[in-house]
C-alpha cells in the first residue's frame, strides 16, 4: 500500500539531508591534517604524522556528531521547561516571553533557566527550573526575580542525587531529643547514619553531595549536641527556598533521551 507525498510539506533538501553528516567529516579532515602536519613539523617524520592524524580524524567526526546531538537534546530540554514554566503561571509562552522581555533582570533569569534547563538529568530538575522561571516572571517586584536567578544559579548545579538528599533533609528529622528546646532547634537536622537509612544508594557519595550543597549554601552541619564527633545537616533558608517545589513529591527518575 504506497501513500502519496503531502504537496504541501517540502521534502528536505540534499544540503538539509546531508549538512550533518557533511560537518562531522569537514571536522574530522581538518583534526587529521593539523594533527599530521604538527606531528611531522614537531618529529621530522612525516609517515607517523599521517599514521597519527589517520587515526584520530575520524575520531572528531565522531565527537563533531556527539556534539551536535547533545546540543540537539539541550535545546528540547529549554523547550519543555519554557513550556511547563508557562503552564505554572497559566500563561501561554509567547506571554511569559514578553513578560521576561520586561527587565533586564529578568531576561538575566531567562538566560539561567534556559542553561539550567539544558543540563537538567532528571524531570525534578526540569519541574524546579520551570517553577524559579515562572514565579520571576510573573513578579513585579524586583527584589524576587534577583532572588529567583540566586536560586537558579544554585540549582544549575544540583542533579539527581543532590535532590534526593535534599528531599530526606526538607522532612523532619526522626531523632528525638530529650530536651525540649534541641527539639524545637534541631527538628530538620539529620545525621548522616538516619539519612543513610533514608537512602542507602547515597552511602557511596553522601559527602560529595553534603560538600556541594554546603559550597552552594543549600544545606549546612551542625555540631552534635551529644559532644561527639558526630555531624548534623539541615537545609538552610536559602535551600527552603530553591526547593520549596520537591515538598511532598517523589523524586521521578532521570530523563530520557527522545529521538
Amino acid at each position: 500500500m504506497t501513500s502519496n507525498a503531502d504537496p504541501d510539506i517540502a521534502e528536505p533538501s540534499e544540503l538539509q539531508g546531508r549538512s550533518g553528516a557533511a560537518f562531522d567529516r569537514i571536522i574530522g579532515n581538518t583534526v587529521n591534517t593539523a594533527i599530521a602536519t604538527w606531528v611531522s613539523t614537531s618529529t621530522g617524520l612525516p609517515e607517523a604524522g599521517a599514521t597519527l592524524g589517520g587515526t584520530l580524524g575520524p575520531l572528531a567526526e565522531e565527537l563533531s556528531f556527539a556534539i551536535r546531538k547533545i546540543v540537539g537534546l539541550r535545546h528540547r530540554q529549554a523547550e519543555l521547561m519554557v513550556a511547563r514554566a508557562a503552564d505554572t503561571a497559566s500563561v501561554s509562552v509567547s506571554d511569559l516571553i514578553d513578560c521576561l522581555a520586561e527587565e533586564p533582570a529578568k531576561l538575566q533569569l531567562l538566560v539561567v533557566s534556559l542553561d539550567a534547563a539544558g543540563r537538567a538529568a532528571s524531570e525534578d530538575k526540569l519541574d524546579l527550573v520551570a517553577k524559579l522561571l515562572a514565579t520571576g516572571a510573573i513578579s513585579t517586584d524586583r527584589a524576587l526575580v534577583d532572588e529567583q536567578t540566586l536560586a537558579m544559579q544554585a540549582v544549575a548545579d544540583l542533579e539527581i542525587f543532590h535532590l534526593r538528599l535534599v528531599a530526606i533533609l526538607d522532612r523532619p528529622s526522626p531523632v528525638w531529643w530529650k530536651s525540649m528546646p534541641l527539639r524545637q532547634r534541631l527538628k530538620f537536622a539529620w545525621p548522616e547514619d538516619r539519612v543513610l537509612e533514608q537512602d542507602p544508594g547515597l552511602s557511596a557519595t553522601i559527602a560529595a553531595l553534603t560538600a556541594k550543597l554546603q559550597s552552594l549554601g543549600i544545606a549546612r552541619s551542625i555540631a552534635s549536641p551529644l559532644g561527639d564527633e558526630s555531624i548534623l545537616w539541615e537545609l538552610t533558608d536559602f535551600g527552603r527556598l530553591c526547593m520549596g517545589t520537591l515538598r511532598n513529591r517523589p523524586v521521578k527518575e532521570p530523563l530520557e533521551e527522545q529521538d
